[in-house]
């Protein structure tokens, strides 16, 4: 099985059913780290702008696809990706470099900067649907 096709189904295991929408916050900071580390750490696979390669994309109309059919939450996409990935050394980065990349992914879909940082707890716990907004 293709990797990113196992990723996608990884993604969609995980993911809840019938959670509520809900406002997810993160800071302008937070998606500026965020979008470093995605450069250094997780293009490669998802591509320059989240379009995908060997991996899933993470915008656009396959990110709209999986968050409808699974209903796939912050909560659940953070978590796999915090014990997943990169693939080649999943969970190696800090909790802090994981929320960046969190904040990012959100802000290139489309989700505006809240009045708080997101954290680990709020993005772990997270029932907000991931769509891209754009």
């Amino acid at each position: 099985m293709p990797i990113a096709a196992a990723i996608a189904l990884g993604l969609g295991a995980v993911a809840a059913a019938g959670a509520p929408p809900q406002n997810v916050s993160y800071s302008a900071a937070q998606a500026s780290a965020g979008d470093k580390l995605f450069a250094a750490k997780c293009s490669a696979c998802h591509g320059e702008h989240l379009e995908g390669g060997a991996g899933p994309a993470l915008t656009g109309a396959t990110l709209n696809t999986l968050a409808k059919n699974t209903k796939l939450t912050v909560g659940d996409m953070f978590t796999f990706i915090s014990q997943q990935m990169p693939l080649n050394e999943p969970a190696s980065l800090t909790h802090d470099q994981y929320v960046a990349i969190m904040a990012y992914i959100l802000h290139y879909n489309g989700y505006k900067t809240g009045v708080k940082p997101l954290t680990y707890a709020a993005a772990t716990n997270s029932t907000t649907v991931v769509r891209s907004l754009k």
